[in-house]
């Protein structure tokens, strides 16, 4: 038997918060929508979702949530960065039944979440995909620590560029140069302005 089929037959004789879900559970189970089914842990930022709660779990009994969009926007305010997240969805259906005839005319790919009372079953957990709108923790951490490690290194670069640009400046002291001094003294400036690290 198809794995996903059996996940859904297997929920769908678990108490349900709201056991009409058991219509849309058979629904899926025919061979148009299993391949077009990802079933997921985690429903964050994904477009097509489908939710559907066993009794006694935490999470609402029953969502379907269809063409959903999650922008983010970046502002200043008042000297400090604000990040706003703005979502947008052509359709959102609390009720089972009604999510039925969507559902038949929904061609694209559905992210379902079955949320359990309690620990999340080894039959689930099989079938589950890496939620794809997030990134995977270890790809971020090393992502991270490639952009630290850029910082450091660029960081590095602009204390000797501005070491190097002092002793040229305190060297056209010492001749009197004026224009050598202007022309090290404003550089100076400008790497120190750019340098975490303070030379005072």
């Amino acid at each position: 038997m198809n794995a996903k089929r059996e996940v859904l037959i297997r929920f769908s004789s678990l108490p349900l918060k709201d056991p009409r879900s058991r219509a849309v559970l058979r629904l899926l189970q025919d061979d148009r929508f299993l391949p077009r089914i990802s079933f997921v842990t985690n429903r964050d930022l994904l477009p097509n979702t489908l939710l559907i709660a066993e009794a006694g779990s935490d999470a609402i009994p029953f969502e379907l949530e269809l063409g959903a969009v999650q922008q983010e926007e970046v502002s200043l305010v008042n000297g400090h960065l604000v990040r706003h997240v703005h979502r947008t969805r052509t359709l959102c259906i609390h009720d089972p039944l009604r999510a039925i005839r969507p559902l038949q005319l929904f061609q694209g790919r559905l992210y379902v979440l079955l949320a359990f009372a309690q620990e999340t079953p080894a039959w689930y957990r099989v079938v589950t995909e890496p939620n794809p709108a997030l990134p995977v923790p270890s790809e971020a951490r090393q992502s991270i620590d490639s952009v630290l490690r850029q910082i450091v290194r660029d960081q590095v670069d602009l204390a000797l560029h501005a070491i190097l640009s002092r002793h040229e400046v305190e060297e056209a002291l010492r001749e009197r140069d004026k224009e050598r001094f202007l022309r090290a003294a404003g550089l100076y400036n400008q790497l120190r302005d750019r340098c975490l690290i303070d030379f005072e």
